[in-house]
């Protein structure tokens, strides 16, 4: 059995979520953005507004509800349009990718023909831009102070956007975006907001051991709910978990060296970690042998090295459901004197 599905951090704007429309995540600052824009008078400079967050917080899902609800209940008066902010290296960008949504060719100047479009439709639009960061991070500060001027202009389009934090792009008082932003925090994603936002219909403590082997993601939460309707036997939870990541993790592995594999395989069946003599022991080989693969594997960030023990460094898998996945294909190492 194998599921395919998106990985745990893809972005979420480009599927549809109306079957998850009843989970009320991050529900004041959806419903604060909302009454904001029902009330936006179309021919007015409008606030762009930020949201700010951990990655897994839920913003791409936030914009993506906001983006539902325009399209359902708000297409009189107003037109959304996502933008992924990883594209984004200069103004043009922005305007270039809208007009390209609205199938106009702006030239020169797609801002223009943009504002053109939202006159004769009678509509304005909402941009969601996701990532927004990147942008700021590649662009300087008159760059910057082009965005903004167009944004001031009576009737230019709303940005709603995201980003994993607050950059000096947004607080330095000679940016061009200082004070641009209203600036809407979401709290990190736990487990007691899982359960609150369930409203008890699910087994907390069996969400809880299957987001144990996740980051703390929408994403993850949606698939721990998932796995929780298929069945009602607890004892298969990790089965479908491991099986639902197959595909990626097979990739993962296969693109590896045989050494690798080997010590992977052999740091899975371990609860807490293995010391290099452990490794040695169980494998079989010598440290000649085992010692760089090890720093390799550090530095691609698929172990880790916990110095602090009487027991001598201990090397473990860094993901849980990587190691999970590995523990379930695995079968325990045989030595090899090779």
């Amino acid at each position: 059995m194998q599921t395919k599905l998106p990985i745990l951090h893809e972005t979420l704007l480009s599927y549809d979520i109306n079957t998850r429309e009843i989970l009320a995540i991050n529900e004041e600052t959806y419903t604060s953005l909302i009454n904001y824009l029902s009330k936006e008078d179309i021919t007015k400079t409008a606030q762009p507004n930020l949201i700010v967050g951990e990655s897994g917080c839920g913003k791409t899902f936030l914009m993506k509800r906001l983006y539902g609800n325009i399209k359902g209940n708000m297409g009189n008066a107003l037109y959304p349009i996502v933008i992924e902010g990883k594209s984004l290296f200069y103004n043009d960008d922005i305007w270039s990718q809208c007009a390209l949504y609205l199938n106009l060719e702006g030239g020169n100047d797609c801002f223009e023909a943009i504002l053109k479009w939202q006159e004769i439709n009678s509509k304005r639009i909402v941009l969601f831009v996701d990532n927004i960061q990147y942008y700021f991070e590649r662009t300087d500060n008159t760059e910057q102070y082009g965005l903004r001027g167009k944004l001031n202009r009576n009737g230019a389009p709303i940005i709603i956007a995201s980003s994993e934090k607050v950059l000096p792009a947004f607080t330095e008082y000679d940016a061009a975006f200082f004070d641009g932003f209203k600036i809407n925090y979401l709290k990190p994603l736990s487990i007691s907001t899982v359960e609150e936002i369930t409203n008890g219909v699910y087994d907390i403590n069996r969400l809880e051991k299957i987001m144990a082997y996740m980051p703390k993601t929408i994403r993850s939460m949606f698939i721990a709910v998932g796995i929780l309707e298929k069945s009602n036997d607890s004892s298969k939870d990790l089965v479908f978990i491991s099986d639902y990541f197959f595909s990626h993790y097979q990739e993962k592995f296969d693109t590896t060296s045989t050494q690798t594999q080997r010590i992977l395989s052999t740091l899975s069946q371990a609860d807490s970690g293995l010391t290099l003599s452990e490794i040695r022991e169980i494998t079989g080989q010598s440290n000649g042998k085992i010692s760089p693969y090890l720093k390799l594997m550090i530095d691609q960030k698929l172990i880790s090295k916990e110095s602090k023990s009487l027991r001598g460094g201990i090397y473990s898998i860094m993901d849980p459901l990587f190691k999970l996945w590995l523990r379930h294909i695995t079968v325990p190492t045989p030595k090899n004197r090779d």
